[in-house]
């Protein structure tokens, strides 16, 4: 995916990550509008960015609004013309084990983390769709979508594996017409630990993050950095875009752990082999075309 002249929308973006995918942007010549729940921040970002020379435009996005993306989206192709690009990236957690967790702590996590990025993918894809051209989607996950442990976030975790879920589904939908990605990093030098403190009254009200969280995430990488390695990922045209190296292990060991447990229950030379997903929708889908043809 091209970058240089394109116009790309970053959500999340008035601060770590997000920022820094914006930096690496305009970096690498796009124009950005940079959306951000802290409007204060996204106005900062976009006056820094502004000095390299692009476009950059703020604008306040509550993710957890359909109307506020769609909102987004209005006021970015009236702004800028075109977008090209969608970074989901706005993302919170808030720590403690499942078990002690409230609903409204599950229902901010999801209406951020997931539906989130369901309504900013959908809403984008189809103006992409009708506007023509390549186009690409962004969606920033977690190691923790690829099977990473992390004791105490649960609910975040169980977050970014819809992530990864809807974000492979979206890239099988639409092959062909717009590119997808979607980011696992590992822990990044940002403020998410203090996501609270915008949490809107209707999921429980602000509240101030862990200060364990916080120390922890002081070890991160750079989130400048990171940012230009994820620009660099979707300019290459990458689905997975991966920060730590030790995520492969991960990954690794979770494959054997499956191949264990399938050569366990369907051992070689097993006669019955039912048929596959895939298998059952093409047979349904060609009978279909039979029956309406």
């Amino acid at each position: 995916m091209d970058i240089i002249g394109k116009v790309a929308v970053v959500t999340g973006g008035g601060s770590g990550i997000g920022r820094g995918i914006c930096r690496a942007l305009a970096q690498a010549g796009a124009d950005i509008v940079v959306a951000d729940i802290d409007f204060s921040r996204a106005q900062e970002v976009a006056a820094d960015l502004a000095k390299t020379g692009r476009r950059a435009i703020a604008f306040a996005c509550d993710v957890t609004s359909e109307a506020g993306i769609e909102s987004l989206a209005d006021f970015a192709w009236a702004e800028m013309g075109r977008v090209d690009m969608l970074f989901n990236n706005a993302g919170v957690v808030s720590v403690g084990m499942a078990v002690d967790a409230y609903a409204k702590d599950l229902l901010w996590t999801y209406n951020v983390n997931v539906f989130g990025i369901w309504h900013g993918s959908v809403i984008f894809a189809r103006r992409f769709l009708a506007q023509g051209g390549p186009a690409w989607i962004c969606n920033t996950g977690s190691e923790n979508s690829i099977g990473v442990a992390s004791i105490g976030t649960g609910i975040y975790t169980s977050s970014k594996h819809a992530v990864l879920g809807m974000t492979d589904m979206l890239r099988h939908e639409l092959a062909g017409k717009i590119g997808v990605s979607i980011v696992c990093p590992g822990i990044v030098k940002t403020d998410i630990w203090n996501a609270g403190r915008t949490r809107p009254a209707e999921f429980g009200g602000a509240f101030s993050g862990d200060r364990l969280s916080e120390r922890a995430t002081s070890f991160g990488l750079d989130p400048d950095a990171v940012g230009r390695h994820i620009v660099d990922c979707v300019h290459h045209e990458e689905f997975y875009i991966f920060t730590h190296r030790h995520v492969r292990e991960v990954a690794e060991k979770r494959f054997a752990e499956i191949a264990a447990a399938m050569d366990r229950q369907w051992p070689e030379g097993a006669t019955e082999q039912p048929l596959s997903t895939l298998e059952i929708q093409t047979r349904v889908m060609a009978e279909a075309a039979v029956t309406n043809a």
